[in-house]
Formats: C-alpha cells, structure tokens, sequence
C-alpha cells in the first residue's frame, strides 16, 4: 500500500510543493521528447545500417514479459488517479463568509460559469500522474513494438524483413513526441505563470470597472495567473471613489466575489484613493501615510494602457516593477 506524505517546505517556499507536480511533470515532459527524438534518430540510422537481428524469438520473449509489466503499472496508475482526483466542483463549495451579503451579479455570469465549468472538467487530470502515466505507456509501445518487429522477422522470409525494427522505431518516436508536446506546453504555461484558459482579463477588469462595484473609478496592474492545475490567483491595484479608503474593505469583498465567479478565490488588492483635492485620514489612516500616497502620485504604464498609480515605489526601482516599461508582462 502506497500512503502519500509530503514533508513540510521551508519558509523561503512561501507557496509551499504546490508546483512540485507541475515543475515534475515539465521535466518528464521533456526528457520524453528527448527521448523520442533519440529513438528517431537511431531508428535512421537503422534504415542506412540495416541490423540483423539474430534471435527473434528471445527478443519476442522479452517484449512480452515487459509489455505485462507495463500493463500491470498502469492499472495501478489508473486507480491511484481515481483516488487522488480532483473532485471538481467541490473546490468551489465554500462560502467565504458572504452568502448573506447582497452583490450585484457580474454581466457576463452565465459565460462565465460556462468556463468556469469547462475548467473544471480540464483540470481533473493531474499534471504530475499524467506525465508518469505517459512515461509508462511509451515504455510500453516500445515493447509492442519490439513484439510486432520480432514476429515479422519470426516469420517473414527475406532481407525486406529487417526493415520491421527501424519502421515500428520510427512509429514509437512519433507516438512519444505527440504524447509529450502537449504535457510540455500544458505543465510550461502554468510555470510561465499564464492566465487560465477562458479567463478573459478585459472582461474582469469590465466587471470590476463599470458592472459590479460601485466607487471603483478604475483597476489597473491587473495579474491573474495559476499556481498550479486548479488554484488561481490574482492581484490588482484598485483605484477608488472618494478621499478616504475606510469603506475598501466592503469593496474589497464585492471585488472578491466577482474573481470568485471567475474562478478565482486568492487575490491580493492594492486600494488607491482617487485625490480630488485635500486628502481626508479616517482613524484607520494615519496622515503621514495618506500625505506619503499623494507624494508618490505618479503614472504606471501597465498592459491595458497608462493609469494613475498612487503606490509605486519611486524612479529609482522603476526597472524592477512587474510592469515597468520594458517588461514582459504578457500573461495571457
């Protein structure tokens, strides 16, 4: 009986092992594209240098004695995917504390929660099985490719039957490198920290702007990305109605609920007070920090164009901003 334990990341891991699978899963990725591209290669060269095989029969043996292991690891494979898997719309079965507050819902719910559906059903399969399952079923190609070339030189007659190996080669690289591109590139964008598929960020930034929350004037510097199969995370600069920030944190809430309805339920909100004239300090504010917010008032070029950003750190870091001029911040 296999029982599952991870130990406990260290603090400097500050989302823990949570892209251990995926990070594991790229790189078995590519040592099988590796690998069928050096089975292409040899199998090439077999078709200049033709090899005689000598001892079908035992080669026959061999393959076969492999393929039934392989079979025998993917049934395990199998259940063990079934018992770890995702349960789908469970993840979205918490409440957050806010059932009872009244929030005007997004406009484009019902396409939303089409995706949000169709996410789901992609994320079930797990990044980190997946690769360890293709593995397995390229081995055992290999091996029913080993078994189909030993009987035809077995049986057939001629020197023609020498070119059986190299041929099934070729369809076991082939068979690999298809298997293994989309593992690649499905494990790459989520480390490339890209937005999930069928998230629209205009779309959210609409919501945010001009549908569901009132007193948001505008968002910018808006990132969502995931950090792993089934978990999104956002984070925003909000900028808001009035010159005090006191009521952000019931905004903040309705922010939370329209990124819920898009399948994000991790965010971190930047509030910004939109200075009109004087600033206004709640008890919560003191002036300094309300005198240093209106003191770094400043343009911030993100994707969707120039904004306001009233929190950014001064010309001297400008560089090492996500979304300083330069910087690659495409992220959908």
């Amino acid at each position: 009986m296999v029982q599952d334990r991870v130990e406990p990341a260290p603090q400097s891991y500050t989302y823990g092992w949570q892209r251990a699978t995926i990070l594991g899963a790229f790189f078995n990725g590519v040592f099988l594209l590796a690998l069928g591209v050096s089975i292409l290669v040899q199998t090439i060269e077999r078709f200049v240098h033709i090899t005689r095989i000598q001892n079908p029969l035992l080669i026959l043996i061999v393959g076969s004695v492999g393929l039934g292991l392989n079979v025998l690891i993917m049934s395990f494979l199998h259940e063990h995917d079934h018992g770890h898997g995702y349960n789908g719309h469970g993840e979205h079965g918490h409440t957050d504390g806010m059932q009872d507050q009244e929030v005007t819902e997004p406009a484009t719910n019902d396409t939303t929660s089409e995706d949000e559906t169709r996410l789901t059903s992609m994320t079930r399969r797990d990044l980190g099985m997946m690769g360890v399952f293709i593995h397995v079923l390229g081995d055992a190609i290999n091996n029913i490719g080993v078994i189909i070339a030993a009987v035809i030189v077995w049986k057939a007659k001629g020197e023609g039957r020498y070119y059986a190996d190299p041929a099934v080669g070729v369809f076991i690289s082939i068979m690999i490198l298809l298997s293994a591109i989309p593992l690649v590139k499905n494990s790459g964008t989520i480390l490339l920290q890209t937005a999930p598929k069928g998230i629209s960020l205009e779309d959210i930034k609409h919501d945010m702007e001009k549908v569901v929350i009132p007193g948001v004037k505008s968002v910018h510097e808006l990132h969502i990305w995931r950090l792993d199969q089934r978990k999104s995370v956002a984070s925003a600069h909000i900028v808001v109605d009035g010159r005090t920030i006191e009521a952000f944190a019931d905004k903040a809430k309705i922010i939370m609920e329209c990124l819920h309805a898009y399948g994000v339920h991790s965010a971190t909100l930047q509030p910004e007070a939109l200075i009109s004239g004087p600033v206004t300090t709640s008890d919560s504010v003191p002036e300094s920090q309300a005198a240093l917010i209106d003191a770094n008032h400043s343009t911030c070029r993100s994707r969707g164009g120039e904004q306001d950003c009233q929190l950014i750190c001064g010309s001297l870091c400008e560089g090492l901003r996500c979304c300083a001029p330069g910087a690659a911040t495409v992220i959908d």
